[in-house]
């Protein structure tokens, strides 16, 4: 009898562990991509899990812990990552909230993204619980807040399954939560396989208000002592008793008398206890069989999903590249070189250094290219540019405007004399001949510098630059020209 216990609450401790299991996949797979983790990514890492695969879950969450002062910081963050309207319901000072972020419902009684679970104090017990011990962890057994506004016949006890999120590092970032009817898992398994000579109970052993999770009267309880058996159960941290009763049905209507029956009835409740671990073992392991399943779709899924999106970052810089960079040369674009100007405006605004812009044309390129013809001209735009590059700092910014135009911007420059020693470096570098063929070319530049004023916008800048480019070409070329002011 004793060993037949022993076996049925191993059964029933198995099928937790099926909820553990999925929330275990999820968790890892979510912190494994956390930093790409937005809904449609929950989605489809929840999208095999169900209420017909795991009996009686209500829901599954992702869950963020945020303190008082985090909570509109919180709220940016992942309304850039879901929907555009998720609001954290702050409704009274914590010291640290919890809210539910993505969540895949499998019933109508799905906690509304936003809510914080920190004010359901058997739900956060289950959270916390679990980010203390960094396992999975179960809160006690209590009447969901949305089941609180049905009539009390339709009231079931629900109870709060977590397991803490952990990213690439090992830093803790929430949690993956799941609500489930725990009368209902147990009989959705039980029912109709339980012979109707036992009871079965299971009960939520709270110190503060212990609870009958499930009770199954198959018919009066056999009055006869020692034939009752009951065994606790330590399941997700928390304390459960099942107990196991056989009824009077098991009394045949010739024999009443105990003594008699006693003997026979132990045995034939041994057997029942045998039959009972077997039906539960079988449900175990169907359930498994689910989970395996549903394990298996969603790393597919997530290992699709991967692929996906590192096809889609390679695309994206691809693009990016495109957009803001001369294909030729690989320098930064006019576009983009026009946006750095601007933001150098906004940087320099109200310090004491200044940056400059320097324009720059080829002198005698088109006689190169003419002569030689356009490959030998690529050739000279691309030197160009490796040249401006060594000339300048790794913080300056080199463009190529089109044609045989340039551009530099240096930023952070005590005055003039820094900005005209970089040109003048320039002017060097670009006069050295390039080898073209057997032949050796020569083209110099002419650049035209412009230092920033308080006053200036980013058209100012580059037009008074370009007017000092021509200043320096009109004048006798292969020199600089410093804008006045």
């Amino acid at each position: 009898m004793t060993q037949s216990m022993n076996e049925s609450a191993g059964v029933i401790a198995d099928g937790i562990g099926a909820y553990k299991d999925a929330l275990l996949d999820v968790a890892t797979a979510v912190g494994a991509g956390f930093t790409q983790l937005n809904a449609r990514t929950f989605a489809h890492l929840t999208v095999a899990l169900s209420a017909e695969r795991l009996a009686g879950a209500t829901s599954i969450s992702f869950v963020v812990p945020a303190a008082d002062s985090q909570v509109a910081q919180t709220q940016a963050y992942w309304r850039a990552r879901g929907p555009a309207t998720l609001t954290l319901y702050r409704t009274r000072a914590e010291a640290e909230h919890q809210f539910v972020i993505f969540t895949r419902s499998f019933n109508s009684r799905a906690p509304t993204p936003g809510r914080d679970l920190a004010l359901t104090p058997a739900t956060a017990e289950a959270l916390n619980t679990a980010q203390h011990v960094w396992s999975f962890a179960m809160g006690p057994a209590h009447i969901a807040v949305r089941d609180r506004q049905l009539p009390a016949a339709q009231q079931k006890l629900s109870v709060t399954m977590a397991i803490p999120v952990l990213d690439g590092v090992g830093a803790f970032r929430g949690w993956i939560v799941m609500g489930a009817y725990a009368d209902d898992f147990l009989r959705a398994t039980l029912t109709g396989r339980i012979s109707d000579h036992v009871n079965l109970t299971l009960t939520d052993v709270d110190p503060q208000a212990p609870r009958t999770i499930v009770s199954i009267d198959a018919g009066a309880p056999l009055d006869e002592p020692g034939l009752d058996r009951g065994r606790d159960l330590y399941i997700g941290q928390r304390l459960w008793r099942l107990g196991l009763t056989p009824t009077s049905t098991l009394l045949g209507d010739g024999d009443r008398r105990l003594r008699r029956f006693t003997p026979w009835a132990g045995g034939a409740f041994t057997l029942l206890l045998a039959a009972l671990v077997a039906v539960l073992a079988g449900a175990r392991n169907r359930a498994m069989d689910q989970v395996d399943r549903a394990t298996a779709a969603l790393r597919h899924d997530i290992a699709r999903r991967q692929e996906v999106e590192r096809q889609l970052r390679e695309r994206e810089r691809e693009l990016h590249e495109m957009a803001f960079h001369d294909q030729l040369t690989g320098l930064v674009n006019r576009s983009l070189f026009y946006d750095r100007v601007a933001e150098a405006l906004d940087d320099h605004a109200g310090r004491a250094s200044v940056f400059a812009v320097l324009f720059i044309d080829l002198d005698g390129f088109k006689a190169v290219n003419d002569a030689y013809g356009h490959s030998a001209g690529d050739l000279v735009l691309r030197t160009t540019a490796e040249r401006l590059l060594n000339s300048t700092r790794g913080s300056d910014t080199v463009a190529r405007f089109g044609g045989d135009e340039f551009a530099v911007l240096l930023e952070h420059m005590a005055g003039s004399a820094d900005a005209c020693a970089i040109a003048d470096r320039i002017v060097a570098d670009l006069r050295v001949p390039i080898r073209v063929g057997s032949d050796e070319v020569t083209v110099t530049a002419s650049v035209g510098i412009r230092l920033n004023l308080p006053d200036d916008d980013t058209d100012m800048i580059l037009r008074a630059a370009d007017l000092a480019m021509y200043q320096a070409k009109t004048s006798g070329k292969s020199q600089h020209v410093l804008a006045a002011v």
